[in-house]
Protein backbone atom coordinates (compact mmCIF):
# COMPACT_ATOMS: atom_id res chain seq x y z
CA UNK A 1 0.00 0.00 0.00
CA UNK A 2 1.43 3.38 -0.94
CA UNK A 3 -1.57 5.59 -0.88
CA UNK A 4 -2.45 8.29 1.60
CA UNK A 5 0.37 7.56 3.99
CA UNK A 6 0.99 10.68 6.00
CA UNK A 7 2.85 9.45 9.06
CA UNK A 8 6.42 8.96 7.77
CA UNK A 9 8.59 12.04 7.25
CA UNK A 10 8.78 12.94 3.60
CA UNK A 11 12.45 13.81 4.05
CA UNK A 12 13.19 10.08 4.42
CA UNK A 13 11.69 9.14 1.07
CA UNK A 14 14.91 9.76 -0.82
CA UNK A 15 18.57 10.60 -0.15
CA UNK A 16 19.35 14.32 -0.08
CA UNK A 17 20.42 15.89 -3.35
CA UNK A 18 23.66 17.86 -3.64
CA UNK A 19 23.23 21.61 -3.04
CA UNK A 20 22.24 23.52 -6.19
CA UNK A 21 24.64 25.92 -7.84
CA UNK A 22 24.73 29.39 -6.37
CA UNK A 23 22.05 31.58 -7.83
CA UNK A 24 19.94 34.55 -6.91
CA UNK A 25 17.40 33.47 -4.31
CA UNK A 26 14.28 35.33 -3.20
CA UNK A 27 14.36 36.93 0.23
CA UNK A 28 13.59 34.25 2.82
CA UNK A 29 11.97 34.68 6.18
CA UNK A 30 13.86 33.37 9.18
CA UNK A 31 11.42 30.59 10.06
CA UNK A 32 10.58 29.36 6.56
CA UNK A 33 13.06 26.48 6.42
CA UNK A 34 12.12 25.06 9.81
CA UNK A 35 8.40 25.37 9.21
CA UNK A 36 8.56 23.92 5.69
CA UNK A 37 10.30 20.87 7.09
CA UNK A 38 7.39 20.55 9.51
CA UNK A 39 5.02 20.58 6.56
CA UNK A 40 7.17 17.93 4.88
CA UNK A 41 7.16 15.76 8.00
CA UNK A 42 3.37 15.63 8.07
CA UNK A 43 3.51 13.59 4.87
CA UNK A 44 3.98 9.90 4.89
CA UNK A 45 3.30 9.18 2.06
CA UNK A 46 13.39 14.44 -17.40
CA UNK A 47 12.73 16.05 -20.15
CA UNK A 48 11.59 19.54 -20.84
CA UNK A 49 7.88 20.33 -20.79
CA UNK A 50 6.48 22.23 -23.75
CA UNK A 51 5.38 25.79 -23.11
CA UNK A 52 1.78 24.98 -24.01
CA UNK A 53 1.58 22.04 -21.62
CA UNK A 54 3.23 24.04 -18.86
CA UNK A 55 0.74 26.88 -19.31
CA UNK A 56 -2.14 24.40 -19.14
CA UNK A 57 -0.84 22.83 -15.94
CA UNK A 58 -0.32 26.26 -14.38
CA UNK A 59 -3.83 27.44 -15.34
CA UNK A 60 -5.37 24.29 -13.89
CA UNK A 61 -3.24 24.64 -10.75
CA UNK A 62 -4.35 28.25 -10.33
CA UNK A 63 -8.01 27.17 -10.58
CA UNK A 64 -7.45 24.29 -8.17
CA UNK A 65 -5.80 26.64 -5.67
CA UNK A 66 -8.70 29.10 -5.79
CA UNK A 67 -11.23 26.31 -5.32
CA UNK A 68 -9.20 24.73 -2.53
CA UNK A 69 -9.04 28.07 -0.72
CA UNK A 70 -12.81 28.44 -1.04
CA UNK A 71 -13.22 24.99 0.48
CA UNK A 72 -10.78 25.75 3.30
CA UNK A 73 -12.54 29.01 4.18
CA UNK A 74 -15.90 27.24 4.19
CA UNK A 75 -14.58 24.43 6.40
CA UNK A 76 -13.21 27.04 8.78
CA UNK A 77 -16.56 28.88 8.78
CA UNK A 78 -15.23 32.25 7.62
CA UNK A 79 -16.15 32.26 3.95
CA UNK A 80 -18.31 35.16 2.81
CA UNK A 81 -18.88 37.33 -0.23
CA UNK A 82 -16.34 39.76 1.17
CA UNK A 83 -13.63 37.21 0.42
CA UNK A 84 -13.94 38.20 -3.23
CA UNK A 85 -13.96 34.69 -4.72
CA UNK A 86 -17.49 34.71 -6.13
CA UNK A 87 -16.31 34.80 -9.72
CA UNK A 88 -14.36 31.61 -9.12
CA UNK A 89 -17.45 29.80 -7.89
CA UNK A 90 -17.66 27.56 -10.93
CA UNK A 91 -14.52 25.75 -11.99
CA UNK A 92 -16.21 24.97 -15.29
CA UNK A 93 -15.68 28.55 -16.46
CA UNK A 94 -11.93 28.37 -15.87
CA UNK A 95 -9.21 26.90 -18.13
CA UNK A 96 -9.13 23.11 -17.86
CA UNK A 97 -12.54 23.04 -16.17
CA UNK A 98 -13.07 19.30 -16.71
CA UNK A 99 -9.72 18.42 -15.16
CA UNK A 100 -10.35 20.78 -12.25
CA UNK A 101 -13.73 19.18 -11.53
CA UNK A 102 -12.15 15.73 -11.77
CA UNK A 103 -9.21 16.43 -9.47
CA UNK A 104 -10.70 18.88 -6.96
CA UNK A 105 -12.59 16.33 -4.78
CA UNK A 106 -9.44 14.25 -4.27
CA UNK A 107 -7.35 17.35 -3.60
CA UNK A 108 -9.79 18.65 -0.99
CA UNK A 109 -10.15 15.22 0.60
CA UNK A 110 -6.42 14.68 1.07
CA UNK A 111 -5.81 18.29 2.10
CA UNK A 112 -8.57 18.14 4.71
CA UNK A 113 -7.09 14.92 6.07
CA UNK A 114 -3.68 16.56 6.40
CA UNK A 115 -5.27 19.50 8.22
CA UNK A 116 -7.14 17.13 10.54
CA UNK A 117 -4.07 15.04 11.35
CA UNK A 118 -1.80 18.05 11.89
CA UNK A 119 -3.97 21.04 12.92
CA UNK A 120 -1.09 22.90 14.60
CA UNK A 121 0.98 22.77 11.43
CA UNK A 122 -1.67 24.02 9.01
CA UNK A 123 -3.21 26.62 11.35
CA UNK A 124 -1.66 30.03 11.91
CA UNK A 125 0.67 29.35 9.00
CA UNK A 126 1.53 33.01 8.43
CA UNK A 127 3.10 33.46 11.86
CA UNK A 128 4.95 30.16 11.62
CA UNK A 129 6.79 31.00 8.42
CA UNK A 130 7.45 34.69 9.01
CA UNK A 131 9.06 36.66 11.80
CA UNK A 132 7.27 39.87 10.76
CA UNK A 133 5.00 41.39 13.44
CA UNK A 134 1.85 40.56 11.51
CA UNK A 135 3.14 37.29 10.09
CA UNK A 136 3.21 36.53 6.37
CA UNK A 137 -0.32 37.93 6.07
CA UNK A 138 0.95 41.43 6.82
CA UNK A 139 1.34 42.26 3.11
CA UNK A 140 0.80 40.77 -0.33
CA UNK A 141 4.54 40.78 -1.00
CA UNK A 142 5.23 38.93 2.24
CA UNK A 143 2.61 36.33 1.36
CA UNK A 144 4.04 35.70 -2.09
CA UNK A 145 7.60 35.45 -0.79
CA UNK A 146 6.62 33.12 2.04
CA UNK A 147 4.67 30.74 -0.18
CA UNK A 148 7.50 30.71 -2.74
CA UNK A 149 10.04 29.80 -0.07
CA UNK A 150 7.84 27.05 1.35
CA UNK A 151 7.43 25.66 -2.16
CA UNK A 152 11.21 25.56 -2.62
CA UNK A 153 11.61 23.70 0.67
CA UNK A 154 8.84 21.19 0.04
CA UNK A 155 10.02 20.37 -3.48
CA UNK A 156 13.67 20.02 -2.54
CA UNK A 157 14.71 16.47 -3.40
CA UNK A 158 12.01 14.03 -4.45
CA UNK A 159 8.65 15.55 -5.34
CA UNK A 160 5.55 13.54 -4.42
CA UNK A 161 1.84 14.12 -4.76
CA UNK A 162 1.64 14.31 -0.97
CA UNK A 163 4.03 17.26 -0.97
CA UNK A 164 2.05 18.93 -3.72
CA UNK A 165 -1.14 18.63 -1.67
CA UNK A 166 0.70 19.91 1.40
CA UNK A 167 1.57 23.09 -0.51
CA UNK A 168 -2.14 23.60 -1.26
CA UNK A 169 -2.87 23.13 2.45
CA UNK A 170 -0.28 25.81 3.25
CA UNK A 171 -1.94 28.17 0.76
CA UNK A 172 -5.30 27.47 2.38
CA UNK A 173 -3.87 28.22 5.82
CA UNK A 174 -2.44 31.52 4.58
CA UNK A 175 -5.84 32.44 3.12
CA UNK A 176 -7.47 31.84 6.50
CA UNK A 177 -4.87 34.13 8.10
CA UNK A 178 -5.62 36.85 5.53
CA UNK A 179 -9.36 36.79 6.18
CA UNK A 180 -8.92 36.76 9.95
CA UNK A 181 -6.50 39.68 9.80
CA UNK A 182 -9.01 41.71 7.77
CA UNK A 183 -7.29 41.43 4.40
CA UNK A 184 -9.36 39.06 2.24
CA UNK A 185 -8.16 40.99 -0.81
CA UNK A 186 -4.74 39.38 -0.31
CA UNK A 187 -6.13 36.00 -1.33
CA UNK A 188 -5.52 36.64 -5.02
CA UNK A 189 -1.84 37.17 -4.24
CA UNK A 190 -1.77 33.69 -2.73
CA UNK A 191 -3.40 32.20 -5.83
CA UNK A 192 -0.93 33.93 -8.14
CA UNK A 193 2.04 32.99 -5.96
CA UNK A 194 0.84 29.39 -6.08
CA UNK A 195 0.65 29.55 -9.87
CA UNK A 196 4.21 30.88 -9.97
CA UNK A 197 5.44 28.10 -7.70
CA UNK A 198 3.73 25.48 -9.84
CA UNK A 199 5.35 26.90 -12.96
CA UNK A 200 8.83 27.13 -11.45
CA UNK A 201 8.95 24.07 -9.19
CA UNK A 202 6.26 21.56 -10.12
CA UNK A 203 5.05 21.79 -13.73
CA UNK A 204 7.64 19.42 -15.19
CA UNK A 205 7.11 16.81 -12.48
CA UNK A 206 3.33 17.03 -12.74
CA UNK A 207 3.50 16.60 -16.53
CA UNK A 208 5.75 13.55 -16.15
CA UNK A 209 3.30 12.01 -13.67
CA UNK A 210 0.11 12.18 -15.71
CA UNK A 211 -0.81 15.83 -15.26
CA UNK A 212 -3.21 16.81 -12.50
CA UNK A 213 -5.34 13.66 -13.11
CA UNK A 214 -2.29 11.75 -11.89
CA UNK A 215 -3.33 12.76 -8.38
CA UNK A 216 -6.54 10.77 -8.82
CA UNK A 217 -4.59 7.74 -10.02
CA UNK A 218 -2.25 8.07 -7.04
CA UNK A 219 -5.13 8.09 -4.58
CA UNK A 220 -7.25 5.43 -6.28
CA UNK A 221 -7.27 2.17 -4.28
CA UNK A 222 -6.21 -1.02 -6.06
CA UNK A 223 -9.03 -2.40 -8.16
CA UNK A 224 -10.72 -5.53 -6.81
CA UNK A 225 -12.72 -6.11 -9.98
CA UNK A 226 -12.04 -9.16 -12.15
CA UNK A 227 -10.81 -8.20 -15.59
CA UNK A 228 -12.48 -9.56 -18.73
CA UNK A 229 -9.47 -11.70 -19.61
CA UNK A 230 -9.41 -13.19 -16.11
CA UNK A 231 -13.12 -13.94 -16.29
CA UNK A 232 -12.78 -15.63 -19.69
CA UNK A 233 -9.85 -17.68 -18.43
CA UNK A 234 -11.79 -18.73 -15.33
CA UNK A 235 -14.81 -19.70 -17.43
CA UNK A 236 -12.60 -21.72 -19.78
CA UNK A 237 -11.11 -23.58 -16.83
CA UNK A 238 -14.60 -24.48 -15.59
CA UNK A 239 -15.63 -25.80 -19.01
CA UNK A 240 -12.44 -27.86 -19.28
CA UNK A 241 -12.98 -29.29 -15.79
CA UNK A 242 -16.59 -30.20 -16.60
CA UNK A 243 -15.51 -31.90 -19.85
CA UNK A 244 -12.87 -33.89 -17.98
CA UNK A 245 -15.42 -35.05 -15.42
CA UNK A 246 -17.74 -36.22 -18.22
CA UNK A 247 -14.92 -38.24 -19.79
CA UNK A 248 -14.05 -39.87 -16.48
CA UNK A 249 -17.67 -40.81 -15.80
CA UNK A 250 -18.08 -42.29 -19.27
CA UNK A 251 -14.86 -44.24 -18.83
CA UNK A 252 -16.25 -45.92 -15.76
CA UNK A 253 -19.64 -46.47 -17.39
CA UNK A 254 -21.49 -44.19 -15.02
CA UNK A 255 -22.54 -41.68 -17.59
CA UNK A 256 -24.35 -42.33 -20.83
CA UNK A 257 -25.29 -39.98 -23.62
Amino acid sequence: QNRRKFSSPASLLSPPLPPPAAQAQPRRFSNVGITARKFSQTLGWGGKVGAELTAEIVDQGRALCAQYIRSRLKRTGIFSKKCGLQRLRSAATLPGGFVVRQVLPELISIGAELERLHPKVYTGVGRQISSLPGGAASSEKALASALTCVSKELTRGQVTWARVVSLFAVAGGLAVDCVRSGHPEYIYSIVEAMATSIENDLATWIAENGGWPGLCSYCKPPSTEISLSSFVGFLGALVAAAFLIVLILRWFGRFAI
